[in-house]
């Protein structure tokens, strides 16, 4: 899954002719029907996860908080992953396919990011406790 990543990241970081222009800077400007349907991608891949947990025995079938909790990861993981391709200008297919991979990955996407932005951006020197 991390060479996943790290080949979208790879691929994203090389494209060319992107520019801030041809992508919105409103995430509140996408219709409804759009994120619909990408939260309907990473729901199923965090449905597959889960599904794949309970056949391994890591989970329980009729755990339902487990399921929820894995859900709403799944979701925030491929939320993220729809307005990163976004921002990079990622046709329309494969950014369906990167947000249900990320929506299967659930924690383990949100970390890539994680990792990633550390990486570019270096580490928040915020609040120095």
């Amino acid at each position: 899954m991390r060479i996943l990543v790290a080949l979208y990241l790879a691929l994203a970081l090389m494209a060319p002719g992107i520019s801030r222009a041809d992508v919105r800077d409103d995430p509140l400007a996408y219709p409804l029907k759009q994120y619909g349907f990408i939260l309907a991608i990473a729901l199923f891949g965090g449905l597959v996860s889960w599904y794949a947990k309970v056949r391994n025995g890591q989970a329980q079938a009729w755990n339902i908080m487990q399921l929820t909790g894995e859900l709403c990861t799944s979701a925030f993981a491929g939320l993220l992953a729809f307005w990163l391709c976004q921002y990079w200008g990622m046709p329309g297919p494969l950014e369906a396919a990167l947000v249900g991979v990320a929506g299967h990955m659930g924690t383990r996407a949100i970390t890539a990011f994680e990792d990633f932005a550390q990486r570019k951006w270096g580490s928040y020197k915020g609040d120095d406790k």
